[in-house]
């Protein structure tokens, strides 16, 4: 099994809670870990991790990883070898999470997961197919990948947050719409936000809806 390589910041021997960001495809960790400066406002006890995707980025480039194969675009794929690719990196990355909250005693209750574009689609997922429900999921410029797996095979519903420039050229802001009406349709708990002039990217705007929606998680479940 692929043990994911990682980054991480803190340095409290027992966090209260355990964040992990999920970078986007062709990125690595090291892309979002600069946010635990913004998270730790509202998440001050906490230990941030920043793994690696599961292989390196097909682009080529150096320090670079993916999540799942795109290998130019969904054209050159079939659904089957993507969702397959999908299940395999999930699998991966749960087991990850699995290892590093048992490495600071912790549960899954007291686990955010937050990721951006490919990382947001992975954190909506796996949130999804966790038999234990995390805090909450965070998804920037993401999309929700398997639909089918919502309703009956959802094992966990966590809370979730999407946040989304409506001028996203990257993961067009349709993928937005269509996330906040499964989720709706399926009874999620779930708030979503549009940020007007924004591109494929995470703004102050977005920063304070995820910090919002982590406090009012703490203090309705004193988590």
């Amino acid at each position: 099994m692929t043990e994911l390589k990682f980054v991480e910041h803190g340095a409290l021997k027992n966090p209260k809670y355990l964040v992990i960001f999920l970078h986007g495809y062709g990125a690595n960790g090291e892309n979002l870990l600069s946010l635990h400066h913004e998270f730790s406002h509202v998440l001050p006890e906490s230990h941030y991790i920043s793994p690696h995707g599961v292989e390196p980025w097909e682009g080529g480039f150096p320090d670079s990883y993916q999540w799942f194969s795109l290998n130019g675009g969904l054209g050159r794929n079939t659904l089957e070898q993507i969702s397959e690719s999908i299940k395999n990196s999930n699998k991966i990355l749960g087991n990850f999470i699995d290892s590093q909250l048992a490495r600071f005693n912790l549960s899954y209750e007291n686990l955010f997961i937050v990721g951006f574009s490919q990382g947001g689609m992975m954190s909506i997922y796996q949130g999804l197919i966790q038999k234990k429900q995390p805090a909450g999921i965070i998804s920037f410029s993401g999309k929700l990948i398997m639909p089918e797996m919502i309703g009956e095979k959802t094992l966990s519903k966590p809370n979730i947050c999407l946040v989304h420039g409506k001028q996203d050229s990257v993961v067009p802001f349709e993928n937005f719409l269509e996330a906040e009406k499964i989720l709706k349709s399926h009874n999620f708990n779930f708030e979503s936000h549009a940020v007007d002039h924004l591109d494929h990217s995470i703004d102050i705007h977005g920063v304070k809806y995820a910090q919002n929606f982590i406090k009012k998680l703490i203090n309705q479940k004193n988590i």
